[in-house]
């Protein structure tokens, strides 16, 4: 599984550099991300952005997971079982649109931060 998230995300980012080059944006940008996830948001999910936006959230969550489980981390959010992908891309774009100052900040840091405010880990949930 973790090597088919690479090599997703290894093909779209082949694919998306004609684009990226063309529109001078970063790929790792939080303004990036919100348009590939937009791709998805509006189902084409045909279109390489949308895998990459699927590709960079499926990472940014499953890394995560790893090292909490893996260094005994402290969890920085607490998803439900039954999320979705498409339930995750959500919150991140809601929480773009509430936070634009975030909108030049790195990607993964904006969706840490969407998630915790979202997914906010209490006493009574077991961390993972």
């Amino acid at each position: 599984m973790k090597k088919l998230t690479l090599l997703l995300v290894a093909v779209s980012l082949f694919g998306v550099s004609p684009v990226l080059a063309e529109k001078q944006v970063e790929s790792g940008t939080t303004y990036y991300l919100y348009g590939t996830c937009m791709d998805v948001v509006h189902q084409d999910d045909t279109l390489v952005t949308s895998v990459y936006c699927r590709a960079f959230i499926k990472g940014v969550v499953t890394t995560h997971e790893y090292y909490k489980s893996y260094y005994n981390l402290p969890s920085q959010y607490c998803l439900p079982m039954t999320i979705s992908e498409r339930n995750i891309i959500g919150v991140f774009i809601k929480f773009v649109g509430e936070h634009p100052n975030f909108i030049e900040k790195p990607a993964i840091t904006t969706l840490h931060h969407a998630l915790k405010e979202a997914f906010p880990c209490t006493e009574s949930q077991p961390l993972k």
